[in-house]
């Protein structure tokens, strides 16, 4: 049944989810003590929260949740770092996927006897169980370590009319890179303008006034086969040679990465289409707005920029400026190396989203995870997504999610998506984009990456990420223990 809240039938739902959602929650809380918990979670309003919390109080009345939003990413993630370094801090809070790994010392893996690993696999899709399912540094044993109510993937946001104006054959991106540079080329149209072009194909190849630069390059690292790290995450690796190309564009993928991804915005290429003046570096809306005024055919984006986009045609209508119509908003799977229609290679499409955890400092661990198995339950995130439109994380609901015209999309490259573990966001952001400007300034992309790689080398524990397993005690040892 789905989840739907409202006052009137709070009652009537009350009682018919309780019964509905129960079967989902292996784990039983003594009602006995009473139980505060408090949850810290980034974006989402406490209206699309409190319906699942209240109804989550309404069978266990002795539990009390008090949520508490958060809107800026910096600010938040440093409260929460500062708090349990204090051993104070949230029950709940939401982390980003990329965190997980170099912060399992902050997280209380659930409890086995809630979820068993096999069932997280069967419920939840394959990048989750990659990010999320990981080696316990108190035992090191494999345990859950996190829910994701969502998982948003990288997109290509195209202007509708413009492709059925200059490429009418197709009417929408093309599934390569190589054909997407054929496309920038005829979509791409100069002029004589201090920006130096009408209209730009794609929003592509700067670091400075391209919201997602950095997402883009990781997601094409992963395209191309990048090993990113050595085994146990002590060393980055990705500029290692590789004997033989998987993927055809040469020995040194990393390299061919940030070749392709600078080659938008080189004036001497053919897919030449972005430079400093098209889009405001200090904006925050950067490219979005470009697109906006139907001055860029393409953009990268996730899940909620369609929202963003609409909210600011509307902005800029209302301040008498040219823009598209919303009805020209499309959205494209991205683009891969290989033709997916005639190749055997995967396709990959870069995920980036939070997922809830508990506390290490929780003095209440078992209901904290009773509450989240509870509010992922398939009822619980269908009115969620309903309320959010963000993707969904959970396997049995990808079918119904890819029919929608506008964030199917999402629904569909979350079975592709990857993700990529960072050490420290903000200096890899830093680090990143410093190889990218390099290119643009004549430095050849395989010396940018070596670069990078020598900077994030400096910033990785010489011990690594990924504690050791734990030793099988032989029949020798045990023998040799006895006496």
């Amino acid at each position: 049944m789905k989840f739907v809240a409202t006052a009137l039938l709070g009652v009537i739902l009350t009682s018919l989810l309780s019964g509905c959602i129960a079967k989902e929650q292996p784990q039983k809380i003594e009602k006995a003590e009473n139980i505060t918990l408090v949850y810290y979670k980034l974006f989402d309003d406490e209206d699309v929260m409190r319906p699942i919390i209240q109804q989550y109080q309404a069978s266990h009345t002795n539990v009390d949740i008090i949520y508490k939003k958060f809107t800026d990413p910096v600010e938040y993630e440093n409260l929460i770092i500062n708090e349990l370094a204090e051993g104070e801090g949230p029950d709940i809070f939401s982390m980003p996927n990329s965190w997980f790994l170099r912060n399992t010392r902050k997280v209380s893996p659930m409890p086995a006897e809630a979820m068993q690993i096999s069932d997280f696999d069967e419920t939840f899709v394959t990048v989750a169980q990659n990010d999320l399912i990981l080696r316990d540094p108190a035992d090191g044993q494999d345990k859950i370590f996190g829910i994701p109510f969502s998982v948003d993937t990288l997109a290509l946001y195209f202007n509708k009319s413009q492709y059925n104006d200059k490429i009418p054959s197709q009417g929408r991106p093309a599934a390569t890179w190589e054909g997407l540079k054929e496309d920038v080329y005829k979509l791409t149209k100069k002029d004589n303008s201090f920006e130096r072009f009408e209209v730009a194909g794609v929003a592509m190849g700067r670091s400075d006034n391209v919201a997602r630069a950095i997402d883009i390059l990781y997601m094409l690292m992963l395209q191309y086969n990048v090993d990113f790290y050595n085994a146990n995450y002590s060393q980055a690796q990705f500029t290692k040679q590789k004997a033989v190309s998987t993927t055809g564009i040469g020995l040194n993928p990393a390299a061919e990465a940030l070749k392709l991804y600078s080659s938008f915005a080189l004036p001497t290429n053919k897919n030449y289409s972005w430079n400093a003046y098209l889009s405001d570096s200090k904006s925050a809306v950067k490219e979005m707005d470009t697109f906006a005024r139907g001055k860029v055919s393409m953009i990268f984006g996730y899940s909620y920029l369609y929202d963003q986009i609409v909210a600011q045609v509307t902005d800029l209508k209302d301040k008498g400026v040219s823009t598209i119509d919303t009805k020209d908003i499309g959205v494209s799977i991205v683009p891969q190396v290989n033709d997916p229609k005639t190749s055997t290679e995967k396709r990959v499409a870069f995920a980036n989203y939070y997922a809830e955890t508990v506390s290490r400092t929780s003095k209440n661990p078992a209901a904290a995870w009773d509450f989240l198995l509870f509010a992922s339950s398939k009822e619980n995130l269908q009115y969620y997504n309903e309320k959010t439109h963000r993707p969904t994380s959970r396997r049995d609901m990808i079918e119904d999610q890819m029919k929608d015209p506008i964030y199917g999309v999402f629904a569909e490259q979350i079975g592709f998506a990857e993700s990529l573990q960072v050490y420290d966001a903000a200096r890899y952001q830093l680090i990143f984009s410093q190889a990218i400007d390099s290119v643009l300034a004549t430095v050849a992309p395989t010396e940018a990456m070596r670069t990078a790689e020598g900077q994030i080398n400096t910033l990785l524990p010489k011990d690594g990420l990924i504690p050791p397993a734990p030793k099988e005690t032989s029949s020798t040892d045990s023998k040799t223990t006895q006496q």
